[in-house]
């Protein structure tokens, strides 16, 4: 995405109760905004970013805080600079999600070397890939700008993918295809 607009967000909350500020923190986190600085978050111009905060706002003023949305421009050296805290962000989300490929391939692995060849370890193999997927796509939906990890990632949940596959014709055989 070629960026140099952007919709920026600035608020204050009451200290008490600390849910909310909380709430409020987790909200900017899953719509992928990143941090600036303190309590000022920065989302690339777009109309649903744009209503994202709007609503964020709402949700602040109701809960006795201020918040003030503004659109904004950048010179190359900022945009680069917001850029990269955006890449930044993306990569520690791929980055955990890396970690737990890692751990499927090692239970794949163990499994394996254990011949648990049973229908409910695919099952519970199925579920686990599924949680997988659905992680990278909230993190892709997220990542406006391509962060370095996200190709590893999915060349490590098609990894995945293979891996239960193979697993699941090694139970198919174990069990004559019954």
């Amino acid at each position: 995405m070629e960026q140099n607009e952007w919709i920026v967000i600035n608020y204050t909350l009451p200290r008490e109760p600390s849910r909310t500020r909380v709430s409020i923190w987790r909200k900017l986190k899953k719509i992928g905004a990143v941090n600036m600085q303190q309590s000022l978050w920065i989302l690339p111009r777009t109309d649903e970013n744009f209503q994202l905060f709007s609503e964020m706002k709402n949700d602040i003023s109701k809960n006795g805080g201020e918040a003030l949305i503004m659109e904004s421009s950048t010179d190359a050296e900022s945009k680069n600079s917001i850029i990269e805290r955006f890449h930044l962000a993306r990569n520690e989300e791929y980055k955990e999600l890396l970690e737990q490929c890692e751990d499927f391939f090692h239970e794949m692995g163990k499994e394996t070397a254990r011949k648990n060849f049973t229908f409910a370890e695919i099952e519970e193999n199925e579920e686990e890939l599924a949680k997988l997927k659905e992680w990278y796509q909230k993190i892709y939906a997220r990542d406006f700008f391509g962060a370095p990890l996200n190709e590893e990632s999915k060349t490590a949940l098609a990894k995945c993918g293979d891996l239960l596959d193979e697993f699941c014709e090694k139970v198919y055989d174990f069990n004559n295809g019954i």
